[in-house]
């Protein structure tokens, strides 16, 4: 336990990320092993993955962008988070994001991690971690394309009453269609949900920034459509007043 602590301060120390949680220090007092990290003043997204308290789609975008930039950066300093889920995912007061828990974060060359052992929240693994293969950054892609369809859904894209029949469902099973579940839910995220949740790694976003482009160019197009009612709104009004 101690070492795997050790180990989640080394890693998670080395990451300086606007969203991902810093860590200021570490050190052994006696018998206390501490870590000290940045406090942080929000709520975690569990609080956002009921249906009665799901957030604006526009927010939800902004989320999933943020946390995907901070996890392409994790990738490339050579770090798997490993356990992406809501719990894992701050939504500050200021309205910012950060990524914290690296408890079982694993650096990419590391061989710490024998081939098989299973680490991470059943509901959020990917198929490559259930099967226990080697697994790279498209692990984390996966367990954030559960986190998006959660944020939207108010419900997980998998379920079983079983361990076995979660672990069957989340690699032999194609999630439900969140526009079913929910119709606010726009056609490409849909789309992006698709990509993210694909089963084979090859047919995943390659990298997190991929998943964060396409999520932010959604974002922006809603923005500009808002901005061009928002303007005709006025015209009108002004013709109106004449």
């Amino acid at each position: 336990v101690k070492g795997r602590f050790l180990k989640e301060a080394e890693l998670a120390g080395k990451l300086s990320h606007p969203s991902i949680i810093s860590i200021h220090d570490v050190g052994e007092d006696y018998e206390l092993t501490y870590m000290a990290m940045e406090l942080l003043d929000g709520k975690d997204l569990d609080s956002f993955c009921q249906k009665d308290t799901l957030l604006p789609l526009r927010k939800i975008l902004y989320i999933i962008a943020e946390t995907a930039d901070a996890l392409n950066y994790a990738h490339s300093q050579g770090v798997i988070h490993r356990d992406v889920k809501p719990g894992n995912i701050m939504l500050l007061k200021n309205g910012h994001v950060k990524v914290t828990d690296f408890g079982i974060a694993k650096a990419m060359s590391s061989s710490h991690t024998k081939t098989g052992i299973i680490l991470g929240t059943p509901n959020y693994m990917s198929p490559d971690q259930i099967n226990g293969r080697q697994i790279d950054g498209r692990s984390d892609i996966f367990s954030l394309g559960v986190v998006f369809f959660q944020l939207l859904t108010g419900r997980l894209p998998f379920g079983g009453k079983t361990l076995t029949e979660l672990f069957y469902q989340i690699t032999q099973t194609k999630h439900p269609s969140a526009r079913e579940i929910n119709p606010k839910v726009m056609r490409p995220c849909e789309q992006l949900i698709d990509k993210a949740l694909a089963k084979d790694p090859n047919q995943r976003f390659q990298r997190a920034a991929d998943f964060a482009k396409y999520l932010k160019m959604l974002g922006e197009k809603i923005d500009r459509v808002k901005a061009e009612k928002k303007s005709a709104s006025k015209k009108t009004v002004g013709f109106q007043n004449r």
